[in-house]
């Protein structure tokens, strides 16, 4: 018997929204009868880096293997709580929807979704009854039989139809596409915008600035102010930053009052 000690979500670095938590507990990732250690252990890491849990093997070879563990990577802990099956039909029995990834069009001609797709189509599903998306071994994929099984067809569009996506990597498609989908959204930073009247302020501080220095534009302030407004708008400023800038003037302005002081004492010792 193989010992696992790694614990789910050990190193988590993304809260989830709470749509995910609902999703990821109801969606069952089928690998149907793999044939390679390595890749089932690099399926268990895909999912796990996208922050999926519910593995099921159908007919997998031993597991107590040195490629599992190589490939696995600190993610044992999902094989260890997979659901081990031996056909097909057992393994889906309990699902209200099923997705079946395909490489191409087969004689019946299903219509295939897109990953993108195919995560709107399990969203309805998955947020409150089990569903899953199943995968065919490595050689052949699912069987005509397998497929016609499936509510939906899925595949990757890639550029060439060989050499084909690796079972691993298919997965890790899925699998992250949805968890960027409901998760990478929320957590992109946002930013507060300065106030305009702290543009304003800033716009004001940086003529007055200017004039110290006896700067006069070709085209005049007026114009150059406008060109200095249309870059400093698409820099989308948070007031931390109006902040550093006027106290970067501050900095040149000290800076020219010593060097006047300076010059005006200079001036006093001549007379």
């Amino acid at each position: 018997m193989v010992t696992f000690t790694e614990n789910f979500m050990e190193n988590q670095r993304i809260k989830f929204s709470k749509k995910f938590e609902e999703f990821r507990n109801n969606l069952y990732f089928v690998l149907v009868n793999p044939e390679s250690q390595g890749n089932i252990g690099a399926v268990a890491r895909a999912l796990k880096t996208s922050g999926f849990k519910n593995l099921i093997l159908v007919n997998p070879p031993h597991l107590d293997h040195a490629d599992v563990r190589k490939m696995a990577h600190r993610s044992l802990d999902l094989i260890k709580s997979a659901r081990l099956c031996n056909t097909f039909d057992e393994a889906v029995k309990d699902m209200h929807l099923i997705a079946g990834t395909a490489m191409r069009k087969r004689q019946f001609n299903y219509p295939l979704y897109s990953p993108d797709e195919t995560r709107e189509r399990l969203i309805a599903t998955a947020l409150q009854r089990p569903a899953a998306i199943v995968f065919g071994n490595e050689r052949n994929g699912l069987t005509n039989i397998e497929l016609s099984k499936c509510h939906i067809q899925s595949t990757i569009p890639t550029a060439t139809q060989q050499p084909a996506l690796n079972l691993a990597q298919a997965v890790m498609i899925y699998a992250h596409n949805f968890f960027v989908n409901f998760n990478m959204k929320q957590e992109t930073e946002k930013i507060a915008r300065a106030g305009q009247q702290e543009y304003e302020k800033f716009f004001v501080h940086l003529v007055h600035s200017l004039q110290r220095v006896n700067f006069i534009p070709r085209d005049g302030m007026e114009e150059f102010m406008i060109r200095v407004r249309r870059l400093f708008n698409r820099m989308a400023l948070e007031s931390r930053d109006i902040r550093m800038m006027h106290k970067l003037l501050q900095i040149f302005e000290k800076r020219i009052q010593a060097l006047e002081n300076e010059s005006n004492s200079e001036k006093n010792e001549i007379y």
